[in-house]
């Protein structure tokens, strides 16, 4: 298969490792940003239909005055916020270090006070301007009868993290945290009694209306109440990926939203007997989501961004003028020993990911972040590279690994099937057989992943024991197969791509025994079909993509009736691979190996736009934050950078300083915003400028009249190249300047 594939390898590899060589410098210091310096946001509170405000990292409190169209933000401590609540023009903030803030002006101003003895504080609520709870580690309950000022500590009876706080009245209110517990309180805080979620990790949030509550989890289990918490029944929503729940509202009866920590929602009309994805254009991760109306507004702890949506909640939408930017990352650097779907995913662990290179098989813990090798497959002296892996859907213990020697051997292709049941401490061999060494193919059926086939040449085999035994079920005239699947609800019926011509997808509704085409691409020269994804979230989707020597034939096909008719988006270079996100059957992505871009469609390919150019003969969309891609081996992941516009300079403190200064601005390497802190000691007019590396002044901060106090301003170089910049503060008694660099 893919002889044409082969040249382009030729040509493109040099050029390749230069530009990974060169990637994974940038690489290093992108990854200080994000993990060190991440300026994202923890929660969000809308009082109003006009007011919003949303706290987080590094002290920052962001503010809109006019729903969530455009926003303002100020600097009111060292500390991380954990939670903002308002009431009112009455906002309060909680965080690290018993970090308490309290602005009784809209958040114009703010006063701050150290609560518990600096333990962390998590959570606040207040029923009224005057009455509210904060809840903190270890245990910590807190309230208040003066709108903050003073604190008293009740019992909560627990030591667990308290991490939610949520009143209905002014004496009814619920709390919970690192626990599988929800307290209940009926006397405003003096006493609290257990509801018991049967939840087998820590609660992470929960919501209540009437007689319902529900509740999430670190896991992808929705826990559902009708009767105040005294019974309760389990949701599963059968994630590949499992993400947990970070946030869920309760809009009406029987109608929730759902937020997961991959940063996709999904909402219900039926009490969860069903779900709908909600388009987002967002894709990252989001912690938090507050209703107002039929306004709703959500945040990520990873970026400082706001979201919103104006229906309730169906649709999602950045806020106006917001800017971003795509790249990719290098997590594991590969010896192009390897092709095609060489990396697969651990399907009951979150974050667990398996990359197998030539006889070694790596893994991640942390999606990606860092590797090491857990097994080596005892390969042929003369193999060559590995082609595919495949670990099992019921068992990840379980794993198949295919590995080819170089070349013809006795006018055949030779490709060695090994398997393993004890994640990879021992190996076997199960198989030989002749097929092409670029190729997926090899699949299991979804519904029971002990059953696996392969299509070798014109020939099907099947396991029904993961692999063990093989039986040869059927004969087919395909001189290739490019790759294979089982549909997720019906195990009759298959999908095979092939090549040459012409190219075709076929398909099976009797398990593989027999085969006919559902498509084709009408170009007999030379044609290819090299990817297939299929979705359990939405059966009916059936994508591959295709390559032709007629241009106007290359791209995604499209049919969400099972192959029986198509839509298609032309695409350039060679076509390669494609997948849907395995938490929004919404999220397509699309990759080739003639170094073009990779194309992300967030609504079922109503429309694609263009990311790096990379080369992709795997992609593996993990979900909606997480997406990885495998060129030979080296593995690499999208990041994705968010800017929303903030207004003008804010002031951080009113307190005068003692003398003028400039400080390094944060996070520094940047990508693409950062902040610069500066103190003006008495009334001046103070001008912030920033150069480029030859001394031209490229940008204006600030030109105005200043009083004394600290003030936070933020640069947005999403326009401006990598580089090293300066920017230089002026007044008439006063001039520092200081570098930063711009890494993109």
């Amino acid at each position: 298969m893919i002889y044409l594939y082969l040249n382009c390898v030729e040509i493109f590899n040099n050029l390749n490792i230069k530009i990974m060589k060169k990637l994974s410098i940038i690489v290093s210091i992108l990854i200080i940003n994000f993990t060190v310096y991440s300026q994202g946001f923890n929660d969000v509170c809308s009082p109003s239909s006009a007011y919003v405000y949303a706290a987080g990292n590094s002290g920052v409190v962001l503010k809109s005055s006019n729903g969530g169209t455009s926003y303002s933000s100020m600097v009111i401590s060292v500390n991380y916020l954990n939670s903002i609540y308002s009431v009112g023009g009455t906002v309060w903030t909680a965080g690290d270090n018993g970090f308490l803030g309290i602005s009784t002006n809209f958040s114009n101003t703010w006063l701050s006070q150290t609560l518990s003895g600096g333990t962390k504080l998590n959570a606040v609520f207040f029923t009224d301007t005057l009455n509210g709870f904060i809840g903190g580690n270890n245990g910590i309950l807190m309230k208040s009868t003066d709108g903050g000022i003073s604190w008293n500590n009740l019992t909560s009876g627990v030591s667990f993290n308290i991490l939610k706080i949520k009143f209905v009245d002014a004496n009814t209110g619920y709390c919970s945290g690192e626990s599988n517990l929800i307290l209940k309180t009926t006397d405003s805080g003096v006493s609290w009694n257990s509801i018991s979620v049967p939840s087998t990790g820590n609660l992470r949030c929960f919501d209540l209306l009437a007689n319902e509550m529900i509740a999430g989890s670190s896991s992808d289990i929705l826990y559902k109440s009708t009767n105040n918490g005294l019974n309760w029944s389990s949701i599963k929503l059968n994630i590949q990926s499992h993400p947990g729940i970070n946030a869920i509202a309760i809009t009406a009866a029987q109608k929730y939203v759902l937020v997961f920590e991959s940063g996709t929602i999904w909402s219900t009309s039926n009490g969860g007997s069903s779900f709908s994805y909600n388009a987002n254009e967002f894709l990252d991760e989001l912690n938090s989501i507050v209703f107002q109306g039929q306004r709703a507004f959500a945040v990520s702890k990873k970026q400082s961004v706001v979201i919103r949506s104006l229906n309730f909640g169906l649709t999602w939408a950045l806020t106006p003028n917001s800017t971003y930017s795509i790249f990719f990352v290098t997590l594991l650097s590969g010896n192009f020993s390897n092709y095609n779907k060489i990396l697969d995913m651990n399907y009951q662990k979150r974050g667990v990911l398996y990359a197998l290179e030539r006889e070694k098989l790596y893994r991640t813990l942390n999606y990606g972040g860092n590797w090491s090798v857990m097994s080596t497959v005892p390969v042929d002296s003369n193999a060559n590279n590995s082609n595919q892996l495949m670990v099992s859907k019921s068992d990840s213990s379980k794993m198949l690994a295919a590995v080819n020697t170089i070349g013809l051997v006795g006018g055949e292709y030779r490709c060695s099937i090994y398997r393993t049941s004890n994640y990879g401490q021992s190996w076997e061999r199960v198989l030989r057989l002749n097929i092409d060494y670029i190729g997926n193919f090899m699949n299991q059926d979804p519904q029971h992943p002990d059953t696996i086939y392969i299509g070798a040449k014109d020939t099907v085999f099947r396991s029904t024991n993961f692999g063990a035994n093989w039986t040869k079920i059927c004969e087919a005239p395909f001189e290739d197969w490019c790759d294979i699947s089982v549909k997720y609800d019906n195990s009759q019926i298959l999908y095979g791509s092939t090549n040459h011509y012409p190219a075709k997808i076929n398909k099976s509704t009797n398990g593989g025994l027999n085969w006919f085409f559902v498509d084709f691409i009408a170009d007999t020269n030379y044609s290819e079909m090299p990817a297939i994804a299929l979705s359990n979230l939405n059966p009916n989707i059936l994508l591959h993509a295709q390559y032709s020597s007629n241009t106007s034939q290359t791209g995604l096909k499209r049919s969400y009736t099972n192959g029986n008719s198509w839509l298609f988006n032309q695409f350039p270079g060679i076509s390669w691979s494609v997948d849907i996100a395995k938490d929004d059957p919404n999220l397509y992505a699309y990759g080739s190996v003639s170094y073009d871009p990779v194309f992300l469609s967030t609504n079922s390919g109503g429309n694609f736009f263009g990311t790096s150019n990379l080369y992709a003969e795997q992609i593996l969309y993990y979900d909606r934050a997480n997406l990885y891609l495998n060129n030979h081996g080296i593995i690499s992941k999208m990041r994705i950078v968010y800017n929303m516009p903030v207004i003008g300079i804010q002031t951080v403190s009113s307190e005068i300083p003692k003398e003028f200064s400039l400080e390094q601005n944060y996070p520094n390497p940047f990508n693409p915003s950062t902040r610069i802190n500066f103190s003006i000691s008495k009334s001046s007019n103070a001008k912030l400028v920033i150069y480029d590396i030859t001394g031209k002044e490229i940008f204006t901060l600030a030109d105005e009249k200043l009083q004394p106090g600290i003030y936070n301003v933020k640069w947005d170089a999403v326009n401006y190249p990598s580089g090293v910049y300066f920017y230089k503060l002026y007044t008439e008694d006063f001039s520092e300047s200081k570098k930063m660099i711009l890494v993109k």
